[in-house]
């Protein structure tokens, strides 16, 4: 009958969820014969006047209408469709696709020892591909969190509630912006204006959660908020998760800075810089499925999942890291190898133990953590031309060497190794491809810094013996 429907259309077969904006039910769509998500918020009428008698609400009445209707124009495979939005008497209707799984919250509570670095892989690049999609659309989320993160039975990630922040914030809840405490930075809280880094940094601590199994900026009210992330002290992710690289620490601490002029600029620039320090997301979504499939059957308790394998189904594993790890000792000996050289009455000659010895420390500092490796071979590299009289020359490099490996060299493999490709390029006259490799593998502004420094590098190289600056005379030492 017409009564028992909702809008006169859809029928409610369960409610699936319920919570501070109201609750989610799962209807049957009589109309088009399918199911789908309701989403019912109640309108507060002491935050939002009813229109008068014989009115009903204009796009204007309502906070975040408008963006609202403006998510609805994405269509991605990572992002939950809004179909329609309706509002009869004092209720909002979003009428969203249904997605047949569990949220993330779900499995992070229910399975919090089979999350695997490959399930963060999976989770974290769709979300971002998501937050990537709405960004070139102009909308932002703001309220990226577990419970915005839905899973299907087919291990699909997708994001739900894009630009509908300031609608759900009519409840009334303890909120800025529609943002939730935990998933939100300083700029959200103190309502200033807010762009792309606001959602990134809510990716950032999303991320972080899964890493290290709980949200350690959680707090009971906005003021205690603010102090948890200017007083945060988080313990280092690479220590809460087997295989995880302690590169990507650094990767995740820059996006969770407090200042938002400190992060990346976009999601984007973030993705690619912690994606490769993450597992295969192929994998993870096969994961993913496995433990959805038993979070959606009431007779599986989590006990009864096992837990994955960490190389399970993984070509190759790391294969490029060993690869980056293997060039950056290439190029990181032989700038400490020429600096060694111009140092023999402190470090002996090229056929003592000391010399040798402090080079294979060198190399051992550059497999271990390229971006150290490449701080120090520029660093003994910039001492020794100053040992040899240029002072000037070392100084420069000395001064231009920390500034990148501060802003940019400390952030990954890449970059660190993009900046001394120079060195045995140049030994073999193909110095002009480093500025090529920086544009390969970072965002534009840090390859345009990182190719400056590779030329500042190339220049003092070719005072060994070069002909040109693309070259150098390795040999002649």
């Amino acid at each position: 009958m017409a009564e028992d429907l909702i809008l006169d259309r859809y029928r409610p077969i369960e409610e699936a969820g319920a919570g501070g904006y109201g609750t989610v039910v799962v209807a049957w769509d009589t109309r088009i014969k399918r199911r789908v998500a309701i989403k019912q918020m109640l309108i507060d009428p002491d935050l939002i006047p009813a229109p008068a008698a014989g009115d009903t609400y204009e796009a204007g009445d309502i906070p975040g209408l408008e963006e609202a209707r403006t998510a609805a124009l994405l269509v991605d495979t990572n992002i939950v469709g809004v179909l329609d939005f309706e509002i009869q008497e004092n209720i909002a209707y979003l009428i969203m696709e249904y997605v047949d799984g569990c949220t993330l919250t779900q499995l992070l509570r229910n399975y919090p020892n089979q999350i695997t670095l490959d399930i963060v892989a999976a989770v974290f690049s769709s979300v971002a591909h998501a937050l990537q999609v709405a960004h070139e659309n102009q909308v932002l989320h703001l309220d990226i969190k577990p419970d915005n993160v839905l899973i299907s039975r087919k291990g699909e990630v997708k994001v739900t509630d894009f630009g509908l922040s300031k609608l759900s914030s009519i409840d009334g809840f303890d909120r800025a912006a529609g943002g939730t405490i935990g998933y939100m930075p300083l700029e959200q809280m103190r309502l200033q204006p807010l762009d792309a880094r606001c959602d990134e940094w809510a990716l950032a601590a999303l991320t972080y959660e899964m890493i290290a199994g709980k949200n350690p900026l959680m707090a009971p009210d906005l003021k205690a908020a603010q102090r948890a992330i200017e007083q945060a002290e988080l313990v280092l992710p690479h220590l809460c998760m087997e295989g995880l690289d302690e590169q990507a620490d650094d990767v995740l601490f820059y996006a969770l800075d407090p200042e938002r002029e400190e992060r990346y600029e976009t999601v984007e620039d973030f993705a690619e810089e912690l994606q490769p320090f993450l597992g295969n997301p192929k994998t993870g979504k096969r994961q993913l499925a496995r433990l959805v499939g038993a979070a959606t059957d009431d007779a599986v308790a989590s006990e009864a999942i096992e837990p994955f394998e960490a190389d399970e189904d993984r070509p190759l594993p790391d294969i490029v890291g060993y690869l980056s790890r293997a060039w950056s000792a290439v190029c990181n000996g032989m700038l400490a190898a020429v600096a060694l050289s111009c140092l023999q009455p402190w470090v002996g000659t090229m056929q003592s133990v000391q010399f040798w010895g402090l080079l294979a420390v060198a190399v051992a500092v550059s497999i271990a953590a390229p971006h150290a490796g490449a701080l120090l071979s520029i660093a003994l590299f910039s001492i020794a031309l100053v040992v040899q009289g240029a002072y000037a020359a070392g100084a420069v490099l000395l001064v231009a060497g920390a500034l990148w490996w501060f802003f940019i060299g400390r952030f990954g493999r890449e970059g660190a190794n993009a900046a001394v490709s120079v060195v045995p390029l140049g030994a073999v006259g193909l110095g002009a491809v480093a500025p090529v490799l920086a544009g390969c593998f970072l965002r534009t502004k840090d390859a345009v810094v990182t190719a400056a420094l590779s030329a500042l590098l190339s220049l003092e190289l070719s005072g060994f013996g070069a002909s040109s600056l693309a070259s150098w005379d390795f040999w002649s030492l």
